[in-house]
C-alpha cells in the first residue's frame, strides 16, 4: 500500500490528536471538525488510506457520543470500507453498536461477533451489557 507524504501525515496526526483531546474533554462537535479537516487532506481515493479508516472510526465515536446513531453508522461504514477496516475490531464494534442502537439488531449481530472474535469481552467492557447479551441470546457466545 502507498504511504502518505510525510507532511500530509504529520498534519493529519496533529488534527487527529486535537480531535482526540476535544472528544476527551466533552466537545464532540469540535472533534468532528478536526477529523473532517484531516480527512480533507487525504488524496483520492480516501478509502485506500489507513488514516481514513481511523479518522472515520473516530468520527463514528464522536457521533455516538452525541447519540447521533445515523451519522455514527455512516462513519463506521466508511471506516469499514477504508484501509483494513473490515479487519479492525474497533470498527466492527462501532458498526455493530450503531446498527444495534438503531434497532437493526439482526444486522448488528455479525459485526458485533467479529469484534468479539478479534478482541473478546474486553472490547465490550465500557459499554452497556446489552451488546454482549445480544450475542449470548443468539447462542453465539457463552
Amino acid at each position: 500500500m502507498d504511504e502518505l507524504p510525510d507532511d500530509i501525515f504529520e498534519q493529519i496526526e496533529v488534527l487527529s490528536e486535537d480531535g482526540n483531546v476535544a472528544l476527551d474533554t466533552g466537545k464532540p462537535d469540535e472533534a468532528i471538525g478536526y477529523w473532517r479537516k484531516a480527512l480533507g487532506l487525504l488524496p483520492e481515493p480516501q478509502s485506500k488510506w489507513d488514516a481514513a479508516m481511523w479518522l472515520y472510526a473516530s468520527l463514528g465515536d464522536a457521533y455516538r457520543a452525541k447519540n447521533d446513531h445515523e451519522n455514527a453508522l455512516s462513519a463506521f461504514q466508511s471506516a469499514n470500507a477504508s484501509g483494513d477496516g473490515a479487519m479492525n475490531a474497533f470498527v466492527q464494534f462501532g458498526l455493530g453498536v450503531s446498527l444495534y442502537d438503531l434497532d437493526r439488531k439482526d444486522e448488528a449481530t455479525n459485526p458485533l461477533l467479529r469484534a468479539y472474535m478479534m478482541e473478546g469481552r474486553d472490547i465490550f467492557k465500557e459499554e452497556p451489557f446489552g451488546y454482549l447479551k445480544h450475542l449470548a441470546d443468539q447462542k453465539l457466545i457463552d
